[in-house]
């Protein structure tokens, strides 16, 4: 409840500061600065902070983070009610809270590892989902009419009320969460903490070298998650090239309600024997969906194809989330979460890019009138607006399905649920093992 009111904020946040931004603009550019300066700092952050997470209680950096975030919101909230707001405040309050979430995200991550039994984590993982698809749902829809009635100052009043009402309700949540141990001597000083930081950083290192099959699921969720914001991104540009906003507004409604089915399906499923198959066939589905995106047109059948893709992501989504906290050891679960954390910004990053490149430079170009590709891809994707962001649909979505059914073929992958043994458990039993 704590988490769901404070993502709820943080999405009328996100969805009004862009708007703010861009009416103040009028640059898209700006706009996507904002958004890099929300993510990108959280990569040099996240190492070190899962690192701290494992030497210092999780509720206390919990704590402290928020304090900072609501002093910030805060701050944010007195420009503006005296009309000194700037689009340079936005690009450093979005960096800092970035770097102040970097330290949270890791230590909440493992916090709810120390309050959940094993056998549960796999719901708890569908919960998070539902979590986070109702902020998607109602954030947006919510935010933008509290924008033409009230205004920014407003949003960012509830924004503050909601992120300290959920801060007190995940605080009681953790209040019972274990404390890492530290090691001798390792709460003395700032500088021991910091060098136990950067030592457990190497102990998450040293996990994924262990543990080769973790280290396959880790390319694996970066890849797949690289596809997902993708194509989430180029999905607007793709509508908006032969619909209008309202029928985006639409299919993103859609995309949450699928999302929250995904999530409430994980929950009645609750603990299943064959994690990784269900992953990678969850992900299959997704795969198909991405490349039927860009073969359909009418609003109906974006509708239904979006719905069942986000389904299916939040299934995999919420398996990914389960297998990671069975499967990382107690003393650097924070480090390993960090890690993650950073190549999966770093893999999107990279893909969200070089996607808009590809689009722009080579295959918008092929398919306008007089093209390369207008007598043979054309005759599938058709030619003009937004057929390039269409066929990287296609592609993108056709290297899915080939990763996916390569994870199905390759037996030690899809059997990693059983072959790499749970944190809990010291070894195989021997019909893990025949398995």
């Amino acid at each position: 409840m704590g988490e769901s009111l404070a993502v709820i904020g943080t999405a009328l946040m996100e969805f009004a500061l862009g708007v703010w931004v861009y009416n103040h603009t009028g640059s898209a550019v700006a706009f996507a600065n904002v958004v890099l300066a929300a993510t990108l700092p959280a990569i040099i952050f996240l190492p070190l902070a899962g690192g701290l997470a494992d030497r210092v209680s999780h509720k206390v950096i919990i704590v402290c983070s928020d304090v900072l975030l609501a002093a910030m919101l805060f701050v944010v909230m007195a420009l503006l009610w005296t009309d000194r707001l700037e689009p340079l405040h936005l690009y450093v309050f979005n960096a800092l809270a970035s770097i102040v979430s970097s330290f949270r995200q890791p230590a909440y991550q493992a916090a709810v590892n120390s309050i959940v039994k094993p056998d549960k984590f796999t719901r708890a993982s569908g919960l998070m989902g539902i979590s986070k698809n109702a902020s998607a749902l109602v954030g947006p829809l919510l935010a933008g009419i509290l924008m033409a009635q009230a205004g920014l100052v407003t949003i960012v009043a509830i924004d503050l009320i909601t992120f300290c009402s959920g801060t007190l309700l995940v605080i009681k949540a953790f209040s019972h969460a274990r404390t890492p141990v530290m090691v001798a001597g390792g709460g003395a000083s700032a500088g021991s903490v910091m060098r136990g930081a950067v030592r457990n950083v190497t102990d998450a290192l040293g996990f994924f070298k262990s543990e080769r099959l973790m280290a396959g699921l880790l390319v694996y969720t970066m890849l797949r998650n690289a596809l997902l914001s993708m194509v989430t991104l180029m999905i607007t540009p793709l509508l908006l090239s032969m619909h209008t906003s309202q029928t985006l507004g639409v299919v993103y409604t859609w995309a949450a309600l699928g999302g929250l089915s995904g999530a409430g399906l994980l929950i009645f499923v609750g603990n299943p024997g064959r994690l990784m198959v269900l992953i990678a066939c969850a992900d299959l589905v997704l795969s198909l969906c991405v490349v039927s995106i860009g073969l359909v047109s009418g609003t109906t059948a974006y509708c239904a194809v979006v719905f069942v893709a986000i389904a299916a992501a939040s299934v995999a989504d919420g398996g990914v989330s389960a297998l990671w906290m069975r499967k990382i050891p107690t003393g650097s679960r924070a480090s390993v979460f960090a890690l993650i954390s950073m190549l999966i910004i770093a893999a999107t990053s990279i893909a969200i890019f070089g996607g808009g490149l590809i689009v722009d430079h080579w295959f918008q170009p092929a398919l306008e009138p007089g093209g390369r590709f207008v007598e043979s891809i054309g005759g599938w994707l058709g030619v003009g607006k937004g057929r390039g962001v269409a066929l990287l649909f296609v592609v993108a979505g056709a290297v899915s399905v080939l990763l996916c059914l390569g994870t199905l073929i390759y037996r030690p992958m899809r059997r990693l649920d059983r072959l790499v043994r749970d944190e809990e458990t010291t070894a195989l039993t021997p019909a893990d093992a025949a398995l």
